[in-house]
């Protein structure tokens, strides 16, 4: 439970789609949860819409999430400093929707864990 609350983190910290559904090239954004719950670009007044990529200092990429309207909405992963994939969840609304699969840092899979509108359904290792 504790690494999706950390997923869910770095997905505030990371971005999102566009509302016509076309993709969106990735934006150089610093992202801010506010008091409202939403996440916005740094100085904007607008929620952030848009795909924010993370990278760690050796170039390999850290997050990439997908934020609509200040909340995450679809992919959301996340990878290890190796480049390994760590989590890939989706999100609709800004809560979990889906299955969320997390893996070792050697590349085995950890577990699968089924969500319904941002609560666990089910989970298997």
């Amino acid at each position: 439970m504790k690494k999706i609350l950390l997923l869910l983190l770095i997905g505030i910290l990371i971005s999102g789609c566009s509302e016509k559904e076309e993709p969106v090239e990735p934006s150089t954004v610093h992202i801010e949860k506010r008091s409202d719950g939403l996440a916005y670009d740094t100085g904007k007044t607008v929620p952030f819409s848009g795909i924010f990529e993370g990278y760690y200092r050796n170039g390999y990429k850290k997050a990439e999430i997908h934020f609509k309207n200040g909340k995450q909405e679809g992919a959301a992963k996340t990878w290890y400093e190796n480049g390994q994939l760590h989590n890939d969840a989706s999100f609709r609304d800004g809560k979990l929707d889906g299955v969320a699969t997390e893996w070792r840092r050697d590349g085995t899979k950890n577990t699968d864990r089924l969500f319904k509108e941002g609560k666990l359904i089910g989970s298997m290792k």
